[in-house]
């Protein structure tokens, strides 16, 4: 009785604490599913562990998802949230506590079904159920270094995509004598090497942006009637990236791009 109460109590903490790296101050911007992935795991484990009863676990992890979404939609606004989503707020929380309570339902009965009687298999949910506690505080803690990596790893597939968009766009030029052609998606694919684009991508890149990886590629043609191209690529948001790439038919590598009168044209980097 005392192990069951115990492990109900891990889960409707260990569950609520999932909700951590969700909020937005962190800049995580961690999916959905995953706090509910690591709360219906640790509801599986408690019920397999307990190998008695399964409805209290199932209800202390609902339990704990409404205490964790609800902590979060009362948290004040941080300077990244968009004001107008965070009226919708409430609505998460009730979309949250229903998905966990259908998944917490099923885990709970999976659990049920699994015999732990061998010692090393119960040490292995146990070590288990320890590590679905810890996602939360843990990812939480490491936010900062998270958001490094990965603004470091979109400025690397970023330098990549633009690289490869420049020489595509110099060999279609080549190729053809005509830069408007450069703003033919098909012909960019053709001639592209680097990480790659949706086929949605090389249909929408041309005037408009088209995003990958945290970053927005866009390229303008024949502007203002003389033929040149620009290239830009920018995060989509600060916490994105903080380089920028921007060239134009002339080669040059600036550091952003701006509208003059008659183009856009590319600023030069600061030295």
């Amino acid at each position: 009785m005392r192990k069951d109460i115990l492990l109900a109590g891990l889960t409707f903490i260990g569950a609520a604490l999932c909700w951590c790296p969700m909020y937005p101050g962190l800049l995580l911007n961690m999916p959905f599913l995953l706090p509910i992935a690591a709360a219906v795991l640790l509801t599986g484990l408690s019920t397999a562990i307990s190998a008695r009863r399964w409805l209290p676990f199932a209800v202390a992890s609902i339990a704990g998802t409404l205490v964790g979404t609800f902590t979060l939609a009362m948290l004040p606004l941080t300077p990244t949230e968009d004001v107008i989503g965070h009226t919708y707020i409430g609505y998460a929380v009730i979309v949250a506590v229903l998905i966990m309570g259908a998944f917490s339902f099923v885990a709970a009965l999976v659990g049920r079904n699994f015999s732990l009687k061998a010692q090393d298999h119960r040490r292995a949910a146990w070590i288990a159920l320890g590590c679905c506690l810890a996602f939360g505080p843990v990812t939480a803690l490491l936010a900062k270094p998270l958001v490094a990596w990965r603004m470091d790893r979109n400025e690397k597939y970023a330098a990549e995509r633009f690289n490869g968009l420049s020489h595509a766009a110099q060999r279609v030029r080549a190729e053809t004598g005509d830069p408007g052609r450069v703003c033919d998606g098909q012909a960019l694919k053709r001639n592209y090497s680097g990480p790659a684009f949706s086929e949605s991508d090389w249909r929408y890149i041309a005037g408009n942006y088209v995003k990958e990886n945290g970053y927005l590629f866009g390229i303008w043609c024949n502007q203002s009637g003389h033929g040149g191209y620009t290239i830009d690529a920018q995060p989509n948001r600060p916490w994105d990236g903080v380089r920028e790439f921007c060239t134009d038919e002339s080669g040059r590598i600036g550091c952003g791009m701006e509208w003059g009168a008659r183009r856009a044209e590319c600023t030069p980097c600061a030295k």
